[in-house]
C-alpha cells in the first residue's frame, strides 16, 4: 500500500466514511422533492457529479489519477451519448417486454409484488435484485470471451485513471446489457414508476460514485453496497483482479458468491497503453496486442493448445 494510502488527514477520513451515504441520501432527496419524478434522476446525476468532482479535485484517493480538460470533455461526451442510448433502450425493451410478460404478470408477478409498501422500500428491493441480475450477466461477460467482444466491455476497462466521469464510458454494443435488469423487473412486477424512479436515481448515483477517485469505505453500507474502493479494484490493470467485484451497485452480491475482494489498486485499464478513443470503439473487433483480457487470453490459447490461465 502506498503513502497516499496509508496517511490520511481527519478531512479524508471524514470524507471516506460519509461521502458515500451524503451523496445517496441527496439523490433520494432530489426524488423526494420531485415527487417521485422519473425527471428527478438529472438533478440527482448533476450534484453527484459536482460533488465527486471537487473531492477527486480536493481529496483524491490516488493524486497522481488527474484527467486533462480534454479527457474531461471526450468523457462528458461519452457520458451523454450513454445516457441517451440508454434511455432510448430502456424505452424499446419496454414497448416489447410489458406486453411479452403480460400472462405471466397478471397472474404471478403483480400478485407477489408487495405494491402497498413505500415506494423506497420498493426502489431498494429493485436496486439489489436488478444488480444480481447484472452480477451474472457481468461475470458472464468477464469469463466468456465471446460475451467480452459482443458487449464491447473492453471499452469501459480500457481507461487509465478511474473517474466518476467514467462511469458511462461504455461502448453503445454494452446498452443492450445495461437497459435490460431494471426494464424486465418493471415489466415483470408491474412495479410503480415512482418506485422504479427513486430505484434509478440510487442506480445511477451509486455507480457514479463507485468510479470515483474518492476513498470510500462506509462501516455496514460497505457490506452491501458497492463503493469507489470495491470497485476501483475491479478495474484493475491486473487480470486475475479485475475478475472480482462484478456487481457494480450491490457488493453483497459478491460477498456471497465468492467473488468479493478488496487491496489498492496501482492502475486501472486493460493494458499499459491506454488505446485511442477511436481505437475503443473497434475493441470488439480488435483488441492491442498488450491488452491482458479474456479474449486475448482466449485467442492466444487457442493459437498455443492450451487453456485460458
Amino acid at each position: 500500500m502506498s503513502a497516499t494510502e496509508t496517511s490520511q488527514t481527519a478531512a479524508e477520513r471524514l470524507i471516506e466514511r460519509l461521502a458515500h451515504p451524503v451523496f445517496l441520501l441527496i439523490g433520494i432527496g432530489c426524488w423526494w422533492a420531485m415527487a417521485g419524478n422519473e425527471l428527478a434522476v438529472l438533478p440527482a446525476l448533476a450534484l453527484t457529479l459536482l460533488g465527486a468532482s471537487l473531492l477527486e479535485r480536493f481529496f483524491p484517493a490516488r493524486p497522481d489519477w488527474r484527467q486533462s480538460g480534454g479527457e474531461k470533455i471526450c468523457l462528458a461526451g461519452l457520458y451523454l451519448l450513454t445516457f441517451l442510448l440508454l434511455g432510448f433502450m430502456s424505452q424499446a425493451y419496454g414497448s416489447f417486454l410489458v406486453p411479452m410478460f403480460e400472462p405471466l404478470r397478471e397472474a404471478f408477478g403483480a400478485r407477489i409484488w408487495p405494491q402497498g409498501w413505500p415506494p423506497l422500500i420498493q426502489a431498494l428491493m429493485l436496486f439489489f435484485i436488478s444488480d444480481l441480475i447484472y452480477y451474472w450477466i457481468h461475470r458472464a461477460i468477464h469469463r466468456s470471451a465471446v460475451l467480452w467482444r459482443l458487449s464491447g466491455h473492453g471499452f469501459h476497462h480500457a481507461f487509465h485513471n478511474l473517474h466518476a466521469l467514467n462511469v458511462n464510458a461504455t461502448h453503445p454494443f454494452e446498452i443492450f446489457f445495461l437497459a435490460l435488469p431494471m426494464v424486465l423487473l418493471a415489466a415483470l412486477f408491474d412495479v410503480s414508476s415512482v418506485a422504479v424512479s427513486a430505484a434509478f436515481v440510487l442506480l445511477v448515483c451509486n455507480a457514479t460514485l463507485a468510479h470515483a477517485n474518492v476513498s470510500m469505505d462506509t462501516p455496514l453500507l460497505a457490506r452491501f453496497f458497492t463503493h469507489s474502493n470495491h470497485h476501483r479494484r475491479h478495474h484493475s490493470m491486473q487480470f486475475e483482479t479485475s475478475n472480482t467485484n462484478y456487481a457494480c451497485n450491490a457488493i453483497i452480491w459478491d460477498r456471497l458468491f465468492g467473488t468479493y475482494s478488496q487491496a489498492p489498486v496501482e492502475q486501472t485499464g486493460i493494458g499499459p497503453v491506454q488505446p485511442r478513443i477511436r481505437d475503443m470503439f473497434l475493441l470488439p473487433f480488435r483488441e492491442p496486442e498488450q491488452a491482458d483480457t479474456v479474449a486475448r487470453r482466449r485467442r492466444e490459447s487457442s493459437i498455443d493448445g492450451g487453456e485460458v490461465r
